[in-house]
């Protein structure tokens, strides 16, 4: 879907040697205007007053909870 966007970052917090040296956390932009989402749903995201919705329609997620990059980008993308 070209209205997602995945990007790969090393996870902050606790986590051992592993923290340090692999990249699994998962940033997770959603451009809502550039979705095929309905448009009532499209205008109830944009209405929200919620800190990770940029200015220009942008949801904005960091996955971080899990040890592998795989599963942080399910949990994203189910969230």
């Amino acid at each position: 879907d070209s209205s997602i966007e995945l990007q790969a970052m090393r996870a902050q917090g606790a986590g051992g040697q592993n923290v340090n040296k692999v990249s699994s956390a998962i940033h997770l932009k959603f451009n809502i205007h550039a979705s095929n989402l309905p448009f009532r749903y499209k205008q109830g995201l944009l209405k929200r007053q919620d800190s990770r919705i940029t200015d220009e329609g942008i949801l904005v997620l960091k996955a971080q909870n899990h040890r592998t990059q795989e599963a942080n980008k399910r949990d994203a993308i189910e969230r």
